[in-house]
């Protein structure tokens, strides 16, 4: 059985801001987990919410973000 590519696509509200291949699936998910923030071209984002979709050939996530906002 061959596996397609796995994706991760990054919202800010509706824009897809980044989209990649990952190759360590089990690994990234893990990370993702681990932590409610992520770095996008050198900028801050909260994951808000992760969505799943899959099929037979690929499995797709939909992380909506919000930029980070810091507090002095």
């Amino acid at each position: 059985m061959t596996y397609g590519t796995n994706r991760v696509d990054y919202y800010l509200k509706d824009n897809c801001i980044l989209s990649a291949n990952v190759k360590h699936w089990e690994n990234y998910i893990a990370a993702l987990r681990a932590s409610n923030t992520v770095t996008i071209y050198k900028k801050e984002y909260v994951v808000n919410k992760v969505n799943m979709v899959h099929d037979p050939s690929n499995i797709l996530l939909k992380v909506s973000v919000e930029p980070l906002r810091v507090y002095d």
